[in-house]
C-alpha cells in the first residue's frame, strides 16, 4: 500500500474558518487545537455550503478531529453515517485525511485514534486494500539509539 500524497490545511482556509466561527486564526495543529464538538453542526452547514476544496479539507479535519471530544456523546452513531458520506462521496480530495486517521504507527486499537478502526475500514472500502501500519521494530530501535 502506497502512502497518497500528503494535503495539509492551508493558512487561508484556516483565515476564513477562523473568522467564521471566532477562532484564533492560527497555531501550530490548529486544526486539533481549535475543533469543538459543539460546533459539528455548524462546520457540517458550512461544508455543505462552500464549493472551496481547501475550505472543505480544513473543514474536514475540524470534523473528524470532533470525533476525540464526542465519542461519549454518540459521535459514531449521529455523526459518523454523515462523515463517512461525505469522505466517500469526496474521495479524491479527503483521501490523505482516511489515511491520517487510519494511524500508520500502530495496528494495537489501544495505540489508535478511536476513529481509526472505522476510517481502516472506509480504506479497505474505498481502495480495496487493508490498512497496515507502516511502522516497524527498526523504527522503535533507531528512536531509542537516538
Amino acid at each position: 500500500m502506497k502512502e497518497p500524497k500528503g494535503r495539509y490545511v492551508t493558512g487561508r482556509a484556516i483565515s476564513f474558518l477562523a473568522k467564521e466561527f471566532n477562532y484564533h486564526d492560527w497555531m501550530q495543529d490548529w486544526e486539533h487545537i481549535v475543533a469543538d464538538y459543539k460546533d459539528i453542526n455548524r462546520y457540517f452547514e458550512t461544508y455543505m455550503a462552500s464549493t472551496d476544496d481547501d475550505i472543505r479539507f480544513a473543514l474536514m479535519a475540524l470534523i473528524v478531529e470532533t470525533s476525540n471530544e464526542g465519542w461519549d456523546s454518540g459521535w459514531i452513531t449521529e455523526m459518523w453515517p454523515k462523515v463517512k458520506q461525505l469522505l466517500t462521496d469526496n474521495f479524491l480530495l479527503h483521501e490523505y485525511t482516511i489515511y491520517y486517521w487510519c494511524y500508520s504507527l500502530s495496528d494495537d486499537i489501544e495505540d489508535m485514534f478511536v476513529i481509526s478502526p472505522y476510517m481502516r475500514d472506509l480504506w479497505k472500502e474505498l481502495t480495496g486494500d487493508n490498512f497496515v501500519s507502516t511502522y516497524d521494530e527498526t523504527d522503535l530501535q533507531s528512536e531509542n539509539n537516538d
